[in-house]
């Protein structure tokens, strides 16, 4: 969320015949369906791997998110925006979405990025674009797209530039995007159809270098972070500052696409079991966290001292979040070593033996199919416990003959605590930006549809 939302943060083709509304200001409600890099669907699909195949690649993933995470989380990273120190290749993102923009429409194929904030997707005229093997967003076709003048407010967070306004995103590796800052209509679907949103300003790029999509479906990318121009902030009013999204639980393999839902389709469900916790109140970095103070596994409480998970909003060190771009729990290094050993002393009180299988998987054992004693976790917060099944904890490698515990060691500087998309399956999570809260459930996933 990732959110990268992980998170971390899609969608399958819209019915074109689907009714239309028009909805210029007032409250709204739709939703997009975050496609997995590993579905026949998704302009990332890697092929026909095995589920351990797919387990192994999506860890490898995870490493890259957290360092981009940890980038995001530095004061370095408030003061350049622009500047964004992550590699934008096809084996960094595990979400991709399908956006309509334009008058007529033009169905686009973006990766999902909850860490930054601008949308942007490629526009002709170019003058250089990548090659993407579906037709690129013409602005000249479209009746309902125009461009942001320089003395907009919208500008000033970009630049003027020969009397227009442009943006220029910068990645690691070179990769760059340049263009207009442009406003247009984009069309999400609904329980009820279709809706048409005039005017969310986007990054029309023209100018798209060294990024390595080359014969792939893929336009741009979706900000979903707290910025102001992302999704989200520029729909604050219309989604009643609310997104919610359920991941479908993956066991054999982690192709399931899940939706992503704004504003008024939102709503739970009149359920006891549905839990709450505070957002940190902090402006300064744009992840949303939330306050962990201690951790159980099985049914100890380790009793962590207070402040342990924290947040320092001045340095931006600590801090918990839920990422859906990361795959497993991560843990600063003393947390993790506290934590570990107390999975260690369950397993090894059934007389499992600990194997050494690689440097990122450092807490595996002999599988058995018999053994059904697995710990849960439970991950405590001031108003709630969020208990993480069995079930959402482990990675089992059955043909090889061993599961791990799917728990890492943070690898970056900023000492984050992330949950992952693993520990998220078959957890509703809604993010209520104006009461500051995240409400949780479990759920099915499945029958969200």
């Amino acid at each position: 969320m990732v959110v990268a939302f992980s998170p971390n943060m899609i969608f399958y083709y819209l019915a074109i015949h689907s009714i239309v509304c028009f909805i210029p200001s007032e409250s709204i409600g739709f939703t997009l369906r975050l496609i997995p890099r590993f579905s026949p669907e998704s302009p990332l699909y890697p092929g026909n791997l095995t589920f351990e195949e797919q387990l192994d690649q999506a860890i490898e993933l995870s490493k890259s998110r957290a360092n981009y995470i940890d980038f995001l989380s530095t004061p370095e990273s408030s003061l350049s925006p622009d500047n964004i120190r992550f590699w934008v290749r096809p084996d960094n993102f595990f979400y991709t979405t399908e956006v309509t923009l334009g008058t007529p429409t033009s169905p686009q194929q973006l990766l999902v990025d909850t860490g930054s904030g601008l949308i942007w997707t490629q526009c002709a005229p170019c003058i250089n674009c990548y090659d993407q093997s579906i037709p690129i967003f013409n602005r000249d076709q479209s009746r309902t797209y125009s461009k942001v003048p320089c003395d907009d407010p919208i500008c000033a967070r970009h630049k003027c530039l020969n009397g227009e306004c442009v943006y220029q995103t910068n990645y690691a590796g070179g990769a760059v995007s340049r263009g207009l800052v442009s406003k247009e209509t984009f069309t999400f679907t609904t329980d009820q159809g279709l809706v048409r949103v005039p005017n969310i300003v986007f990054g029309c790029g023209n100018d798209n270098q060294k990024f390595a999509f080359d014969g792939r479906r893929i336009s741009g990318i979706l900000g979903l972070d707290m910025g102001p121009d992302s999704l989200t902030m520029q729909l604050f009013n219309q989604i009643q500052g609310r997104f919610s999204y359920c991941l479908v639980y993956s066991k054999a393999e982690m192709t399931a696409s899940s939706p992503l839902r704004f504003g008024e389709d939102t709503v739970l469900p009149p359920r006891p079991d549905i839990r709450t916790i505070s957002i940190v109140k902090q402006r300064r970095f744009k992840n949303i966290y939330v306050k962990l103070v201690d951790v159980s596994v099985g049914d100890k409480r380790l009793g962590f001292p207070p402040g342990t998970f924290d947040l320092d909003t001045n340095t931006g060190l600590g801090g918990c979040l839920f990422d859906t771009g990361a795959l497993g729990m991560y843990f600063n290094q003393g947390p993790y070593d506290a934590v570990m050993k107390e999975f260690d002393d369950h397993f090894s009180s059934f007389g499992l033996k600990r194997i050494s299988v690689g440097k990122d998987l450092r807490y595996c054992y002999n599988y058995h199919p018999k053994f059904r004693a697995y710990a849960k976790m439970t991950l405590h917060f001031p108003t709630a416990d969020y208990v993480v099944e069995p079930t959402y904890l482990y990675f089992h490698y059955e043909r090889k003959g061993y599961f791990c515990v799917g728990v890492f060691i943070y690898p970056g500087q900023q000492q984050k605590t992330i949950i992952g998309s693993w520990l998220q399956q078959d957890m509703r999570l809604l993010y209520d930006l104006n009461f500051g809260v995240v409400r949780f459930m479990p759920e099915n996933c499945a029958a969200d549809q």
